[in-house]
Formats: structure tokens, sequence, C-alpha cells
């Protein structure tokens, strides 16, 4: 699978968090995705920059195949107001190797996924992240950005 190479400023972002790993994510993640719009987290989330939705892979303890933090939320212009029961991080400046999916949803991301993993990137482990533009649509505009934090 094709990427590209952007280098991304340094973000705040705040997110409902959910510590995981490969083998218990698949069962886990739809239940904290459910609490997220359950909740309307979203509405929650003061000083957001846009209407996008973030997916954020950070906190690992190792590479992909360890324990990490997933953490649904949205960019933030600062971190000064963090809500009960929400977490706030800073997501660093880095290079990022960037996927777009292709295809049906949720299929094009697993793809995405299993050829990052497979993948011989220089991934540093710091921060992943995958963007849901606001007009997201898993039926009708399916596509999704996932940014792979690299070396260089």
């Amino acid at each position: 699978m094709q990427h590209t190479v952007e280098h991304q400023k340094k973000k705040f972002f705040i997110g409902l968090e959910l510590r995981t790993n490969n083998e218990e994510c698949s069962s886990a993640m739809p239940a904290h995705k459910e609490k997220f719009f359950g909740e309307n987290i979203p509405s929650k989330i003061p000083n957001k920059v846009n209407g996008n939705i973030l997916a954020l892979y950070t906190d690992y303890e190792g590479d992909y195949t360890k324990p990490y933090s997933w953490i649904l939320g949205c960019q933030v212009s600062n971190l000064n107001e963090i809500p009960e029961g929400l977490v706030g991080k800073v997501i660093p400046e880095s290079n990022y190797a960037v996927f777009t999916t292709q295809g049906e949803f949720p299929q094009g991301l697993v793809a995405a996924w299993q050829a990052i993993w497979k993948s011989n990137l220089q991934r540093t482990y710091t921060s992943d992240f995958e963007v849901y533009r606001s007009d997201f649509d898993p039926q009708n505009n399916p596509q999704v950005k996932v940014y792979i934090a690299i070396d260089r």
C-alpha cells in the first residue's frame, strides 16, 4: 500500500481513553466507540479546531504488539480545560507516513493497518492517529487517513 510522508506540527487533543492491545481491540473498540458517540462526547470537548474525529494511538508499552492507549476525540486549540472523564494529550511534532484508505469501511482501514504492520517503516511509537473528516460516512465517504509517526 502506497503512502506519502508529511511533517506535522504539534497538536493538542482531548478524548475518551481505552487501554488495549491488538488481541483485545476487536472486542473492546466497538463498545468504546459506542460510548463515545452514544454519550455525544464530541459535544463535550471544548476548543475544537474543526469537526474531525481523531482516533489516537499513544502511550505504547513497546511496539504494536504491546499494550497502548486508543483515544477517540478531537484536536483542540489548547489543553486548558479537560472535561472530567476525558484525557488531554499532546501529539508531538513529527514526520508521519500517511496512508489513505481505499474501498469500503472498515475493510479499507483493516487493510491499511495490515500494510503498516508488515512494512519496514522506522516507527517511533510516540503517537499515531486516524483522521475521520467531518464529512466521513461509512457508506458514502469511507476514506480515512492514517498517520504513523516515523523517524524520517
